[in-house]
C-alpha cells in the first residue's frame, strides 16, 4: 500500500539493539512476551496464540524503518501483535456465565495493551469481552486477518457506503478510488463488491498504487480498473492519467496512505460533493485548503475504528461463505524479521500471516 511512500515521509532512523531509543516500549515487549504460559487472571482468559497478522496498522515500527535484531525467537516479540486468533488455553475460575471451555477457536479484538504485548506464544486477557469465539470449522490462519485489517477495510466501506447511495440516486455511475492496493486495499475490494452487490453495477471501484505487482493483484481481486501512480512520473502527469481512468473524476477516495502527496493529488482528482476517508497512516502532517473544501462541498472524513459487532459480521460472512479472504501467505514466526523487511520492501503482495510453532499439534480444519 504505497509502502515506499510511507516510508519516505518517516523521518526515524533504523535501530539497533544499542540504541537508547528502544529501550521503550521493546524492553517491556521483551519482559510480557515470554514463552512460559502466564498465570491465568481470576475473571479472564489465558489464549493460547496459533496464528498473528502481519497487520500494516501495527507497522508503526516499520513506517518508522525500525527493525530491531535480536537472535532466537524472541526477536518476535519486539512486534506488536493486533490481529491474533487462537484456542482457549485456560479460563478463570471467577469469571460469571462463562461459556468458555479450553479448546474453543477464538480471535481477540485488539486494543492499545495488545499491541504492546508483542507475538507472545500466550495471552492473558483480563476482559473476557475482547474475545471473539469462532466456528470450530472455521480456518485460524484466516480468522486471524480478520481483527486488524479485514475491521479496518469493513468500517471504512459502511463509512463510505451512505454516500455512496447517495451519489447513485443523481449520478449514473459512481466512482470509488482506493488508495493501496497492500492488505487493506483487497479487503477493501472484497468488502465493497459483497455489501453493494447488485448495486455494484454502477458503482466503478479503482485502485491506486505505485507497486506494479500490488496493482495487478487488486485486478485479479475484481476491481473496474487500476492506476499506476509511479512516483517518477511528473506530478501533473499522474493526476491526468488519473482523470483519464476514472472518466470524469472521483467521487470517493479511500485513502489508506493519507500522505501529503496522496492527499493533494487526491483533491486534485475528487468531483464536486467528494468525499475522502483517510486511514492516517502517514506520520506526517497535511495542509488542506479549508476555502477550496467548502467551495467544492467535499468533505475529508477518518476511517473510524471498528467495532466488536462488525467484527462478529465478518465472521459470519466468512462462515457463510459470502467473504473470502484476498490472497496471503503463511509464514513462521521464526521469520518475522524477514517478512517485515519484504513488507517494508514491497517484496510481498497480499497478506503475511505468521503460524506458531504450537500450531502444528492443533487440528485446524483448514
Amino acid at each position: 500500500m504505497l509502502d515506499n511512500e510511507l516510508n519516505r515521509n518517516s523521518d526515524v532512523q533504523v535501530m539497533n539493539k544499542s540504541s537508547p531509543a528502544l529501550a521503550h516500549p521493546f524492553s517491556e515487549m521483551c519482559s510480557s512476551a515470554s514463552l512460559s504460559v502466564p498465570e491465568t487472571p481470576k475473571g479472564g482468559i489465558v489464549v493460547k496464540v496459533c496464528y498473528a497478522g502481519a497487520c500494516y496498522s501495527e507497522g508503526q515500527l516499520r513506517k518508522r524503518r525500525i527493525r530491531p535484531r535480536f537472535p532466537g525467537i524472541r526477536d518476535t516479540s519486539l512486534y506488536p501483535g493486533v490481529e491474533i486468533a487462537g484456542i482457549i488455553h485456560d479460563v478463570g475460575n471467577a469469571l460469571p456465565n462463562c461459556n468458555f471451555t479450553p479448546g474453543d477457536k477464538v480471535i481477540i479484538f485488539p486494543d492499545d495493551n495488545l499491541a504492546d504485548s508483542g507475538y507472545a506464544e500466550y495471552l492473558a486477557i483480563e476482559d473476557p469481552n475482547c474475545i471473539l469465539q469462532i466456528p470450530q470449522n472455521m480456518s485460524l490462519e484466516v480468522a486471524a486477518m480478520l481483527p486488524g485489517g479485514a475491521l479496518t477495510a469493513y468500517a471504512a466501506i459502511l463509512a463510505a457506503r451512505p454516500h455512496v447511495e447517495k451519489l447513485q440516486q443523481v449520478k449514473s455511475c459512481v466512482n470509488v478510488l482506493v488508495v493501496g492496493a497492500g492488505g487493506l486495499g483487497l479487503w477493501t475490494l472484497r468488502l465493497a463488491l459483497l455489501l453493494m452487490g447488485a448495486n455494484c453495477q454502477n458503482v466503478r471501484l479503482f485502485v491506486a498504487d505505485n507497486s506494479i505487482d500490488k496493482l495487478l493483484t487488486a485486478q485479479d481481486h475484481g476491481c473496474y480498473d487500476i492506476v499506476h501512480w509511479n512516483e517518477e512520473d511528473h506530478e501533473q502527469y499522474i493526476v491526468e492519467r488519473t482523470l483519464d481512468a476514472c472518466r470524469g473524476g472521483v467521487d470517493v477516495i479511500i485513502d489508506f496512505v493519507s500522505s501529503p502527496r496522496t492527499m493533494q493529488r487526491s483533491l486534485k482528482v475528487l468531483n464536486r460533493e467528494g468525499l475522502i476517508l483517510v486511514g492516517g497512516n502517514s506520520m506526517t502532517e497535511v495542509s488542506i485548503s479549508l476555502n477550496a473544501l467548502a467551495a467544492k462541498q467535499q468533505s475529508i472524513v477518518g476511517i473510524p475504528k471498528g467495532n466488536l459487532n462488525q467484527l462478529q459480521e465478518l465472521v459470519n460472512f466468512v462462515t457463510e461463505g459470502k467473504l473470502s479472504p484476498p490472497c496471503y501467505a503463511v509464514f513462521p514466526i521464526e521469520d518475522a524479521n524477514q517478512v517485515f523487511d519484504d513488507l517494508c520492501e514491497c517484496r510481498i503482495t497480499g497478506r503475511a500471516v505468521f503460524r506458531f510453532s504450537n500450531t502444528a499439534t492443533i487440528t485446524d480444519n483448514q
